[in-house]
């Protein structure tokens, strides 16, 4: 596990492959104002990960940032019966085994991390049904599907990166940007998070984003802005 931010931030990455090419999954763990813990896109929960968790404190949240990052989630929803766990949208729906605590969208902040996260709903394509999340003190965009930067050393990193677009720079992958449909409802959910305080980037896939964050993330979506 890696610390982005002292006592702050954590993220965990993990092996994930998609049609025999490892194209890695990411976690991404805040430490709430009130010491508990809210996690973002739950990877696999060995034993291992479940002790590491157990010594940072209280699990309060867990969240997948779209429809698509829910296949760990029932391990976690059994292990954890005092958190909460908010869908994205069309999880319910998909995941009727899990009674989930609430729904994510972009009008209403659920109150554990009221005034402590930001987050809106990604519009402009509801098959995709991502949510995005930002925390103001550690100045992090935290986004699942919707930027990627895939250039690790290994081959099958690169072959990912190469084949979605996102290898030579972050970029919006070319199966995501196609579920893109409302280019006017994109726009407006660009512009309020390009408002946001954040300057570092963590995605759910690929590489973080240590410096000039803003500048990389309008730069990926400048297209959205000529169409």
């Amino acid at each position: 596990m890696i610390e982005w931010h002292k006592d702050r931030m954590w993220y965990q990455d993990t092996d994930l492959k998609l049609f025999g090419i490892n194209v890695g999954v990411r976690m991404v763990i805040i430490r709430l104002r009130d010491q508990r813990l809210f996690i973002h896109s739950p990877v696999e929960l060995t034993p291992c990960l479940k002790e590491k968790l157990k010594q940072m404190g209280d699990i309060a949240a867990v969240v997948t940032p779209n429809p698509h990052h829910h296949l760990y989630l029932g391990d976690w929803w059994r292990s954890y019966p005092d958190a909460q766990f908010f869908a994205p949208p069309t999880l319910e729906s998909k995941r009727t085994d899990i009674n989930f605590d609430g729904a994510l969208g972009g009008r209403h902040t659920p109150d554990i991390w009221r005034n402590d996260i930001y987050q809106t709903r990604l519009l402009g394509s509801d098959s995709l049904g991502e949510v995005v999340f930002c925390d103001p003190q550690s100045e992090t965009l935290i986004l699942g599907d919707s930027l990627a930067w895939i250039h690790g050393p290994g081959l099958s990193q690169r072959l990912a990166g190469i084949m979605s677009g996102c290898y030579f720079s972050p970029s919006v992958p070319f199966q995501v940007k196609r579920l893109f449909d409302d280019p006017v409802r994109l726009r407006q959910s660009l512009s309020e998070i390009l408002t946001w305080p954040f300057d570092k980037i963590l995605t759910s896939h690929g590489s973080p984003i240590e410096k000039n964050g803003k500048t990389a993330f309008a730069e990926a979506y400048r297209w959205a802005f000529r169409e």
